[in-house]
């Protein structure tokens, strides 16, 4: 596979770095599955979009806070947001089309869901597994890149040259070694046709220096950057070239570019060059995936955010408690979303629960989702009881497999624990994670058939 040679990955890699749940995984495949043949190459899974977006934006924001630059300005910051979303994008759209391509059979019927989920696996394997890795390491290194590109601008006047420092790699490749030392001013051309972080998981750098210039090193085609990294992401504020394989030729041939009858006509005369990261049309996509109803009302550096949606019911008794839950989850770096109370018939629910359908808990309204996977709160009805730590777990148990409860009253973690067994041993009963809710704060208490208290 292309991707597969460019990022020099190993199959025996793949499998073992899932990089998202099981669970997430599947309501992906049974979402695709279901609207089958029907959806447009454009109709992008929106919980798989933020979900990598999320990874792409905690690499940015990773490295943001690493490279330490106080005055980095604000619209370089959201360029760099941006061109996270397109490629996030264009990740989904290829991941999506080639698993469209084997939904039906030799014969052109569909498939039965689990023998295709079982042909898509690997397309899965490797798009949210080694494929993701190495990306996201790049776009760290790349986003990092790009704030120091930018201070080195700002000290042109005291260090008006740049130096090609060695790579930190154990292992570095001969690809770059030539250039290693070499110290050139900061506007040389040389800049523009080699620079650390052009090739995937490069662990070059760049310091500012008023040594002297050296002589710009000869090169051949073996150390030309790589597809996907010959820009400088510190001038035009994408962390990921055009050039990358997931991006369309040409717009001629991109399944976001749909012009009207002028915009054809002025293509025709004008030549049109692929600017992807200043479309309209892939930034109309991308609005559409995130104007899904749910405002954002808080989002913070680490890439986390919490969306709250307007038809939630905030006269509810357990929301304040709620709210303080989903807020302390989207300040550990998750996306969270509250959700609302639907009619599961409705065109609404299909957008927001459209992932549930087809499992056993179809027509439910779970109260928020972390990452794209469903969870459900539990409080109580005073007076308070032992007894109402089951019907807690019991009743959001039937809404969801990840439940959050209320232990405000300080129950023990050892009765917990046999409740939540308890649970486990009933014939046809998931139960993947519990969390406590006590004291305003909230902690996982067991996940993956393993519990985690003291």
């Amino acid at each position: 596979m292309v991707v597969n040679n460019l990022y020099q990955a190993k199959t025996d890699d793949v499998a073992a770095s899932m990089e998202f749940s099981d669970d997430f995984i599947a309501q992906v495949l049974h979402d695709i599955y279901r609207r089958g043949k029907a959806q447009s190459p454009t109709d992008l899974s929106p919980e798989l979009f933020r979900a990598i977006l999320r990874r792409f934006n905690e690499a940015t924001a990773q490295s943001m806070a690493a490279a330490d630059v106080p005055d980095l300005d604000d619209d370089f910051r959201q360029a760099l947001r941006h061109s996270n979303e397109v490629f996030s994008a264009f990740k989904v759209h290829r991941m999506q089309s080639d698993m469209a391509r084997l939904l039906t059979d030799s014969n052109g019927d569909l498939k039965p869901f689990n023998q295709w989920a079982n042909d898509v696996l690997p397309i899965a394997s490797h798009q949210c597994g080694a494929w993701l890795r190495t990306e996201y390491d790049t776009a760290v290194i790349r986003a990092h890149q790009a704030a120091d590109w930018q201070q080195f601008l700002r000290e042109a006047d005291v260090l008006p040259n740049l130096k090609w420092m060695p790579s930190t790699s154990p292992n570095p490749g001969a690809d770059h070694q030539l250039f290693w030392n070499t110290v050139r001013p900061i506007n040389d051309p040389f800049w523009n046709e080699h620079r650390p972080g052009d090739r995937w998981n490069c662990k070059c750098s760049l310091t500012s220096t008023d040594e002297p210039c050296t002589a710009t090193p000869s090169s051949d085609k073996a150390s030309n950057p790589q597809p996907g990294l010959d820009s400088n992401p510190g001038t035009d504020g994408a962390v990921f070239a055009q050039s990358h394989p997931y991006f369309p030729k040409s717009c001629a041939s991109c399944s976001f570019y749909k012009p009207g009858f002028k915009d054809t006509l002025r293509s025709v005369f004008t030549n049109r060059a692929k600017d992807c990261y200043n479309c309209p049309y892939i930034n109309a996509c991308i609005s559409r995936m995130s104007s899904d109803g749910f405002k954002l009302e808080h989002n913070f550096k680490n890439g986390g955010k919490l969306y709250v949606h307007p038809d939630i019911d905030k006269d509810k008794a357990d929301y304040k408690d709620m709210k303080r839950i989903c807020l302390q989850l989207a300040k550990m770096g998750h996306e969270v979303r509250m959700t609302p109370r639907l009619h599961c018939k409705s065109e609404e629910y299909k957008q927001i629960y459209g992932s549930l359908i087809g499992t056993k808990y179809e027509n439910k309204c779970p109260d928020f989702s972390v990452d794209g996977v469903f969870y459900e709160y539990e409080g109580f009805v005073k007076p308070w009881n032992k007894k109402k730590v089951g019907h807690m777990l019991s009743h959001g148990l039937q809404q969801s497999s990840r439940v959050v409860i209320n232990n405000t009253k300080g129950c023990s973690d050892r009765f917990i624990r046999k409740a939540v067994m308890a649970r486990i041993h009933l014939p046809g009963q998931e139960v993947n994670e519990v969390w406590i809710y006590e004291k305003g704060n909230v902690r996982l208490f067991y996940k993956d058939r393993k519990f985690y208290y003291n």
